[in-house]
């Protein structure tokens, strides 16, 4: 038997029903043990409540009290035994004390160069001596610790050699050297760790910002290309549908010919059907008195047989043998070729604008793109700029009308030069729609819609003018003042309340272009030997609103007004040597 001194034994701190050490031990009225967990489990799965050892029955589920005594001596075993240790597993640090099985670690000690659990570690908390011990997280191999020459634990870290050194190496291979201990160096590396991190990290979040602007505007890009092929997409069905409505109207308008002519057909043929069968009873009533020897009933009967052939009639040769026909070949021939005719120039026309607008799309002033075969001719060359552009597509060609100019300019036969008259004036400059008070002349071509460009030497002239202008300009009979002279001067007048400033330049340009979007209200004038932009004007309004009393008239009239844009080319002051000259638009090769 056990004294009363000796610890108890295992199986006396184990409960009944887990088998395992208690684990908050309370006890029941009739005095047993029993883990809290365990015992209140065991009385909610059972349908009386008993003791498991005595079978003592209670009445109801009785209050559990807390054994602290024996709470105690189980908290103290389980010390004892190690239970607060946890064994170590495979890639932990075992305790170098432990015998199998080991513990795991729980600290380090870089004097005594080794590893202990919790209850090993104990000394170097009481003992005096061995708190001054420097502890660490446990470390595995203390052998990279040591120093390969001295087998000396590395203290100290020399700056100029930039490694770990111990106290010997300060005597020998280091003397000379500058040596920080482990801790400062420490220290300074973890400063400028962080500081390095936080430096990524701004980094790493502009990045991030610019990502996510990256990816928000290529997302952007995105919804708006699709919102431009939608548009596009509208803009064609439009285009179809208008053409569709075109299409049946034009169809109603020859079915409603057609049937009006077939109408008269129909009563055409009626008639003439009447007018058969009179000719066949009268010419059988004729063979019957023809047959009779009756002289008194062929002179009764002849008045009323025989009628005057009226002209058209059934007794006129001139009268047609059968009824006209539905309708005339040759009309339905010319209807069918207007349309195909129609048909061809408008798809010619936006074949034209839809080439030239997919060339701008996919090479907006650049150089030197190659092109898909088959899209252009095969000679075609890449335009170098925008210039170029508008030298390809939007020339057209400009002549002068002598009827607008001044009394003292004249013009060039194929009305293409313009220069001051050195005789008298001409007889037709007296009846044409002349300036009168500025030397200039209109263009005969007006244009309502579109983008067009033409170019005009003035090598031979310091004092020119050009632009463009409304049509009821030079007919209202007031244009603007005429600026002072310069090497060369460009007037833009839109209409007659809306005109440029007078732009002056340090140079004098050979030829000037003059490139104008109607649309857009783009007016630009480039130097076409330098090929740059001299001057431009944007948001132009090249519309005219109509006054009231036309637009009632037109109305009435069924007729629309659109106003007409026209260019004009003049000189500032009297001076017989200019000239000026429209010349072709030829790009460069």
């Amino acid at each position: 038997m056990a004294s009363a001194s000796s610890p108890p034994c295992d199986a006396q701190l184990l409960c009944s029903i887990c088998l395992d050490v208690f684990t908050e031990p309370v006890s029941t009225p009739c005095g047993h043990n029993y883990c809290r967990t365990c015992i209140t489990g065991f009385w909610a799965a059972s349908s009386q409540v008993h003791c498991p050892l005595c079978m003592k029955r209670f009445r109801r589920v009785p209050q559990l009290q807390i054994n602290t005594a024996f709470r105690d001596m189980v908290e103290h075993f389980k010390g004892a035994r190690g239970e607060d240790g946890v064994p170590a597993d495979p890639g932990d640090v075992p305790c170098d004390i432990c015998l199998d099985p080991k513990l795991k670690a729980q600290k380090t000690c870089l004097v005594c160069l080794a590893s202990y659990c919790r209850l090993h570690l104990e000394p170097h908390q009481r003992v005096k001596a061995l708190k001054k011990h420097r502890l660490t997280e446990p470390v595995s191999d203390l052998r990279d610790r040591l120093c390969e020459k001295h087998d000396k634990l590395l203290e100290l870290f020399c700056c100029e050699d930039q490694t770990c050194v111990c106290l010997m190496c300060t005597n020998d291979d280091h003397a000379a050297h500058r040596a920080v201990p482990l801790e400062r160096a420490f220290r300074e590396r973890k400063v400028q760790l962080d500081r390095e991190t936080t430096g990524m990290k701004m980094k790493e979040d502009a990045m991030s910002r610019s990502l996510k602007a990256g990816k928000h505007s290529a997302a952007q890009s995105k919804k708006e290309s699709e919102k431009e092929m939608a548009d596009i997409a509208k803009a064609f069905n439009s285009l179809v549908a208008s053409r569709a409505r075109s299409q049946a109207e034009l169809t109603e308008v020859i079915r409603e010919k057609r049937k009006a002519a077939q109408k008269q057909v129909e009563d055409h043929v009626t008639r003439f059907e009447q007018e058969v069968a009179e000719l066949r009873r009268r010419r059988s009533e004729m063979e019957q008195l023809s047959q009779t020897e009756d002289h008194l009933r062929l002179i009764q009967r002849w008045p009323s047989l025989h009628l005057p052939a009226r002209a058209g009639g059934p007794l006129d040769p001139r009268s047609p043998s059968s009824p006209p026909s539905a309708s005339d070949p040759r009309d339905q021939q010319s209807c069918v070729a207007m349309v195909k005719k129609a048909v061809a120039r408008v798809e010619k026309t936006l074949s034209n604008e839809m080439e030239m607008l997919i060339r701008e799309v996919k090479c907006p002033g650049a150089s030197g793109e190659e092109r898909p075969a088959g899209l252009v001719p095969e000679r075609w060359t890449p335009p170098r700029d925008k210039l170029m552009i508008l030298q390809q597509y939007c020339a057209v060609d400009v002549t002068l009308d002598a009827y607008t100019a001044h009394y003292r300019l004249e013009v060039s036969e194929d009305g293409k030069q313009l220069k001051f008259r050195k005789g008298l004036q001409s007889f037709t400059a007296l009846f044409g729609r002349r300036f009168q008070n500025q030397f200039l002349i209109l263009g005969k071509e007006g244009f309502t819609s579109g983008r067009f460009y033409y170019e005009v030497q003035v090598s031979n002239c310091l004092n020119w003018s050009l632009g463009v202008m409304d049509e009821s300009v030079y007919r209202e009979g007031t244009l603007i003042t005429a600026p002072d002279v310069g090497m060369g001067l460009v007037n833009g007048v839109f209409n007659l309340k809306s005109c440029c400033p007078d732009i002056s330049f340090r140079f004098v340009p050979q030829k000037i272009g003059v490139f104008v979007d109607f649309e857009q209200g783009e007016l630009i004038f480039y130097d076409v030997t330098s090929r740059t932009e001299l001057c431009s004007f944007s948001e132009c309004d090249f519309t005219k609103t109509e006054p009231a009393f036309k637009s009632w008239f037109h109305y009435l009239a069924g007729l629309s007004y659109k106003p007409k844009l026209y260019p004009f080319f003049g000189f500032f002051r009297d001076d017989t040597d200019t000239t000026l000259a429209i010349t072709p638009v030829v790009p460069p090769t």
